[in-house]
């Protein structure tokens, strides 16, 4: 029998407990540490070990103590934004895979470093670009690749996210410990972007906050526990999952929207757009991808796409692909495959989609937007590639 592969998970949070629920259906791993500076979150995670493993892990406060685990083969970094590049380097070198949560670090000299330790060591790197392994999303790129819309033109691609209501909250409202609300949310996008259409040319980019500000709201509290004229985005504060920061007048600097325009090598043009405010209805990602001979689109949650040849007029001409017949599991069903393919990967000796070349591509396109965006410039790819090579195995 093989044997079997003991993982770790650092970050014991919201968004590693979907990574773990899949990863303890595959009888080929043991999770064996968890590491988080809450000890309620610990036991929480414990409770799922012993209910789904019939043992619970071995518990950490602190990073190092948790990476010297006898027998720790791989590591799931799920920690805020901010603690990602130290930590990916740090479990590089330490000689364990890796599955990374995105981003890819804060700025390209975080994301280059821990690609480069990716690339010296020969551990596997995986990359929380989920949507990739979305039915929606793999079915367009189906569709592109085998050339069932002609050559690629035209793209337009919309998040509407109704996030603020964590977003302006936590520490997720600094810039400084997100790299910018881009950054932090549409690396995701940006890496479906060069996985359909390739490597980018140029990029533009606009972000600003419109609507979370004071003055948008009647009420001038801090805080919402402190608020007499409650606005849709009230919580009641959660030490350890969630603060009550007003939305609108905290000290965030985020941006609740921006607007990206990326030019391709191969001629595509593209806008990326992503907002804040809008209506929880349409809290989606919203896809048009226009080719020579059709066009393709559709809306994630959907899971539907609707194909429309270029010449054929009206609906008579249309037809409705559907990905995901019944409800299927987070970001349109990416969550119940990828962490499956991770260890795939490490037992095959291979990487998954999301993998070096993702991790570097993907922070090329939305970092250099985040850079377009804070200088006012258009940002030619190429500077920033030259500076930033991709590290390549020898």
């Amino acid at each position: 029998m093989t044997k079997k592969l003991n993982f770790g998970v650092i970050g014991a949070g919201s968004r590693a407990h979907s990574l773990v629920r899949t990863a303890m259906q595959d009888k080929r791993i043991d999770l064996v540490a968890l590491c988080d500076i809450h000890p309620g979150a610990l036991e929480e995670y414990n409770g799922i070990c012993k209910r789904e493993l019939g043992h619970e892990a071995k518990t950490y406060t602190d990073f190092y103590e948790f990476l010297d685990h006898p027998d720790l083969d791989a590591v799931i970094v799920s920690t805020p934004d901010y603690l990602h590049h130290n930590m990916a380097v740090e479990t590089l070198k330490a000689d364990k895979h890796l599955f990374l949560e995105k981003p890819v670090g804060l700025n390209l000299e975080q994301m280059h470093d821990i690609v480069t330790h990716a690339v010296k060591s020969d551990k596997i790197l995986e990359i929380g670009y989920v949507l990739r392994y979305a039915p929606f999303f793999v079915k367009m790129k189906e569709l592109i690749e085998t050339g069932k819309i002609g050559r690629p033109l035209f793209v337009q691609a919309l998040e509407e996210y109704y996030g603020a209501f964590h977003f302006n909250r936590g520490w997720w409202r600094k810039k400084a410990n997100t790299g910018g609300i881009m950054v932090q949310k549409i690396c995701h996008d940006m890496d479906l972007h060069y996985w359909m259409f390739g490597e980018p040319e140029k990029i533009v980019a606009f972000d600003g906050i419109n609507e979370f500000k004071p003055g948008s709201w009647d009420s001038d509290a801090k805080y919402c526990s402190e608020c007499k004229n409650r606005c849709p985005y009230f919580v009641t504060k959660q030490s350890r999952t969630r603060s009550d920061e007003c939305v609108f007048n905290s000290d965030h600097d985020v941006a609740d929207n921006a607007q990206v325009l990326i030019q391709f090598k191969n001629g595509v043009n593209l806008s990326m757009g992503m907002n804040f405010f809008n209506s929880l209805a349409q809290d989606d990602r919203h896809w048009r991808v226009v080719g020579s001979k059709a066009e393709i689109t559709g809306r994630l949650a959907h899971g539907i796409i609707r194909y429309d040849p270029r010449f054929s007029g009206g609906e008579t001409g249309s037809t409705y692909l559907e990905t995901n017949v019944k409800a299927l599991t987070g970001h349109g069903g990416g969550d119940s495959v990828q962490m499956i393919e991770f260890i795939n990967g490490i037992f095959e000796n291979r990487e998954a989609k999301a993998g070096i070349e993702s991790a570097y591509w993907s922070s090329i396109m939305v970092m250099g937007a985040q850079i377009s965006a804070d200088t006012e410039k258009v940002v030619k790819v190429p500077d920033l590639t030259k500076k930033y090579p991709l590290p390549k195995r020898e």
